[in-house]
């Protein structure tokens, strides 16, 4: 009996048990805080607003003019034949199918330029994350918003400390854009100078 007990002791000590021993450090960053208040970020989405509320005068126009339209129907209905009546309302019809057109095509391109005017920006805050995290020694860093995370210690935000480091211009590159991130653990290596003969 004691051989079992032995090897049952050996066995418990070279379990997989001993490969989660390394301590698991998690951070969180909240990427849509750290976007409204980063330089570019609020920019990025001046700019948007502007297109936006371009577009959304657009819209109001063309809607006011359809309202305006059906209640003028609507008043001269008892005057007008029968079959002009349909033909308006017809072509009432197609009005609105326009504007709701309109309106999904305002919203597919609001979407395409807000995810083009903030790719750069996530691109360059994803490096900074990674060299923080490399430098912290977390083992994962989470985004608050798209992984649910309902609570952690405020120690373990990293946000703050991203918005500091994308304002004071880190990450970005001599072109004026973001840097290409570096995966987690290693070094960023830089091209060789040429050599003076």
């Amino acid at each position: 009996m004691s051989r079992w007990f032995v090897l049952g002791i050996f066995l418990l000590g070279s379990s997989p048990i001993t490969a989660f021993a390394e301590e698991v450090k998690l951070g969180y960053v909240d990427l849509q805080r750290a976007l409204n208040e980063t330089e570019d970020g609020r920019k990025a989405k001046a700019n948007l607003k502007k297109v936006f509320d371009a577009k959304q005068k657009e819209l109001d126009e063309q809607q006011e003019a359809l309202k305006k339209d059906i209640e003028d129907l609507n008043k001269k209905r008892t005057l007008l034949p029968a079959e002009k009546v349909r033909e308006k309302e017809t072509e009432l019809q197609d009005r609105m199918q326009k504007v709701q057109q309109t309106y999904v095509r305002h919203q597919q391109d609001l979407s395409s330029k807000e995810q083009e005017a903030t790719a750069k920006i996530f691109e360059r805050m994803s490096k900074i994350i990674n060299k923080i995290a490399v430098a912290e020694n977390f083992t994962m860093v989470l985004d608050r918003q798209q992984s649910a995370v309902l609570f952690a210690k405020p120690h373990l935000d990293l946000t703050n400390e991203l918005i500091r480091r994308y304002n004071s211009g880190e990450g970005v590159t001599a072109g004026g854009g973001p840097a290409t991130p570096t995966p987690a653990g290693t070094a960023a290596t830089k091209p060789a100078a040429p050599s003076k003969k």
